[in-house]
């Protein structure tokens, strides 16, 4: 009798140990069918969603992708608005009557107009002036100090973009346009007047939309409307990808206007030189709401004051030592230095000089 019990009392045992071996064993497997779970419906929510029904591109290559990853937060922090009719496009290429064409990143359309987004999915401190064709933003370099780098004026961008695309609809439609800086970045010192352009982070912009939104009582557009522009304009997000390769090469063959007019540009910017003296008697609205007031932090440092004196005082065009040609700002569109700026040589690509952003602003 002793020994059954004690054989049974054995068999208990490594039962309890076999059971326990097994458990840890389904343990990192059952964490593995949690993570699947979990990436399966994500993949489910965001193929579901406008921007992989416009774009066609899986969330993996938008996730890697700087650029069109701030778009799709863009996105994401306005879906909410397709629940009242809010229709999406994104990459829009809009002709621009000479051939070439005109990127929009994300637009928006509703019974309350065209809301047209620019989007920067940048870090740092960001200075700008909406009349100036130069902004700035300032970066720590690792050693506790920080440099500064130069990129074109996006309202500036924006306008041309609006400029194109009210040649496809109608003049009665309202478009606002809204500058969408990333999360990461502080808006330094930001000075827009115009009541039809607000310049905001990421977090901000269902809230500014949503403002302008409130403050329109009779709805210009039906919801009729709504779909026939949307219908009218999904066409242009659908370029294939020679017109895209074209539309990189149009800006990389851009030569400056005459000295009055240089602008330097980004490789997805259409330039579009406003003279200083000419913008500023363009008639404009106090702001109605509080994004598209003047964005100011008190604290300063040397690289502030620097920035702030370039908005006041452009520098001149920077030439090219091997054939001078003036160096524009351009944005590499791939490899492991894709989002990044630099200089390159506006007789690209008869000349293919670049030179680092950075080396020239210390």
């Amino acid at each position: 009798m002793f020994l059954k019990e004690q054989h049974l009392q054995s068999l208990m045992t490594n039962l309890h140990l076999f059971l326990s071996i097994l458990l840890i064993a389904l343990v990192p497997v059952s964490l593995i069918i949690i993570q699947i779970t979990i990436l399966v419906k994500k993949d489910k929510e965001y193929k579901s969603g406008a921007y992989y029904q416009v774009t066609k591109l899986p969330y993996k290559a938008v996730k890697h992708d700087k650029g069109r990853f701030g778009e799709f937060l863009i996105y994401k922090n306005l879906k909410e608005l397709e629940n009242v009719g809010a229709k999406f496009l994104f990459n829009l290429y809009i002709p621009k009557g000479d051939g070439t064409t005109s990127e929009i990143d994300v637009l928006m359309v509703c019974t309350k107009g065209i809301f047209v987004f620019e989007s920067k999915n940048f870090s740092g401190w960001i200075f700008g002036n909406e009349f100036r064709k130069n902004w700035y933003q300032t970066l720590p370099n690792g050693k506790g100090g920080s440099h500064k780098e130069i990129f074109y004026n996006p309202v500036i961008q924006n306008r041309s973009h609006i400029k194109y695309l009210k040649s496809l609809i109608e003049d009665r439609i309202p478009i606002w346009s809204v500058i969408v800086f990333s999360d990461r970045c502080t808006l330094k010192d930001i000075q827009v007047t115009g009541s039809e352009v607000i310049v905001i982070k990421r977090f901000d912009v269902f809230a500014a939309v949503s403002s302008i939104c409130g403050q329109i009582s009779n709805d210009p557009l039906s919801e009729d409307d709504v779909i026939a522009i949307y219908n009218r304009l999904y066409s242009y997000t659908q370029a294939d990808d020679a017109v895209k390769a074209q539309h990189i090469d149009d800006i990389h063959n851009i030569l400056n206007p005459e000295p009055i007019q240089k602008t330097e540009i980004s490789a997805d910017v259409e330039p579009e030189p406003v003279p200083v003296e000419d913008a500023q008697n363009n008639e404009t609205e106090t702001a109605n709401t509080k994004f598209s007031s003047t964005v100011t932090e008190t604290q300063t440092t040397d690289c502030d004051k620097e920035a702030k004196d370039d908005i006041a005082n452009e520098e001149q065009p920077r030439k090219c030592p091997r054939c001078g040609g003036d160096l524009v700002i351009r944005t590499a569109k791939r490899g492991a230095n894709a989002g990044n700026q630099f200089y390159g040589c506006s007789n690209y690509p008869k000349c293919r000089f670049t030179q680092n952003i950075s080396n020239t602003q210390k």
